[in-house]
């Protein structure tokens, strides 16, 4: 498969592993050419053979060769192919492997390979386990630690386990892992401007205004687009550090109130092929804050209000520009999108309702501006779904203006 791009996929130790013969199969339908490394507990539940005759290479098992492979490469089964790899896929990622990939442990081909990657390859963990070992506190610290590393995370899910109970921590289905993986680079040399998570309006030192965004939206919006090769500035005001999408390819540039964030929006704009405007802004913030703590008896006299910057209205855009805006409506929701989509001078808006904010998925609907303006009614939707779906917008419309 000369020209391919090289994706190698790390299996361990957990049942899910059979699930990866089918994630193998897919991304090579997706084009890639796929690789497979696995620990010797993951051998305990999918025969390497398996993955031998699926993939048409040798499975990397061993840190050293076997007496028949004595040449080339076949020397150095923990740099081969892991050095040439355009992507590289953990999964099920166990909670010892995300330890020890976290720890920068190199005692099995899967972790040597994953010191081995070269500096652009895209890495991926699909974690896998026990809802209770999920939700400790030491395999949350690690997994973490590979996110403020640049890996991208895919999962887990809520669903049945092998041993009979329910919760978090079921391996995301294949389909989902293609999604993630699977994608082309076809946001290579793009510069997007993502603007993201709550504002805060100072009331006083300790009260503000604001609402329960958590961020993930724009965080899925930045890590797609970086997964698919572009260059993004991720304007966001305060969100938890995992609502942070930290990749290579994105800078953070975290800010408080509406008018932080539009001054640094104003920084970026310029640069951008595209601005998405997923940020939940605070629609009104007081006149003047507090220096102090204002005693619980003056809040009710003492808070006058003012409307906080219109972000959309006041960013200039230049020409080719795209711009992706976001409406949270409840009342009469695809005529005020509507009207935000002309007023705003957005390409597309996306819809959305009071559920949304916090929420891993919701019930989205995207109306592309035309005569007359065009709409698709995503129904409910992971936020990463939705996030590739919008991205896959941009592609087309640049698609279409280049011909």
């Amino acid at each position: 498969m000369d020209g391919s791009r090289v994706i190698l996929v790390g299996v361990t130790g957990g049942i899910a592993a059979y699930k990866v013969v089918d994630v193998v199969r897919r991304l090579q339908r997706s084009g890639w050419e796929a690789h497979v490394a696995m620990t010797p507990s993951a051998a305990e539940f999918v025969t390497p053979m398996t993955f031998a005759a699926l993939t048409r290479h040798p499975v990397l098992l061993h840190m050293f060769p076997d007496a028949t492979r004595t040449a080339g490469d076949d020397l150095y089964p923990h740099l081969f192919p892991a050095t040439r790899a355009d992507a590289f896929l953990v999964c099920p990622a166990t909670a010892g492997a995300i330890a020890r990939l976290a720890a920068g442990m190199a005692d099995d081909v899967v972790t040597a390979s994953a010191l081995a990657l070269p500096g652009g390859c895209r890495r991926f963990f699909a974690p896998a386990m026990h809802p209770n070992m999920w939700a400790s506190a030491a395999v949350q610290d690690n997994v973490r630690r590979l996110e403020e590393a640049g890996w991208i995370r895919i999962g887990p899910g809520q669903g049945a386990m092998a041993c009979g109970v329910e919760g978090e921590g079921r391996m995301a289905e294949p389909e989902e892992i293609e999604a993630a993986v699977g994608t082309s680079v076809d946001l290579q040399g793009r510069r997007l401007l993502i603007l993201s998570g709550p504002t805060r309006e100072p009331i006083d030192a300790v009260r503000f205004i604001s609402n329960a965004s958590s961020g993930r939206m724009g965080r899925e919006l930045a890590l797609e687009a970086s997964a698919r090769g572009a260059n993004v500035v991720f304007v966001t005001g305060p969100v938890a550090p995992p609502s942070l999408p930290v990749h290579p390819r994105v800078r953070i540039v975290p800010v408080t109130t509406a008018r932080q964030m539009l001054t640094e929006a104003k920084r970026h704009v310029a640069d951008a092929d595209a601005v998405i405007f997923a940020a939940a802004v605070a629609d009104v913030a007081p006149v003047r804050a507090a220096a102090g703590k204002l005693p619980k008896a003056r809040l009710g006299r003492a808070i006058a209000l003012a409307p906080t910057p219109d972000i959309a209205a006041e960013l200039p855009s230049r020409p080719g520009q795209l711009r992706i805006g976001f409406a949270l409506e409840s009342g009469c929701a695809r005529t005020h999108a509507a009207a935000k989509l002309r007023s705003k001078r957005f390409d597309a808006i996306v819809l959305n309702g009071p559920d949304s904010p916090g929420a891993e998925a919701a019930e989205f609907e995207f109306l592309q501006a035309g005569s007359p303006p065009a709409w698709s009614r995503w129904g409910r939707v992971s936020k990463a779904e939705c996030a590739r779906r919008i991205l896959n917008h941009l592609v087309r419309r640049w698609t279409s203006l280049r011909t």
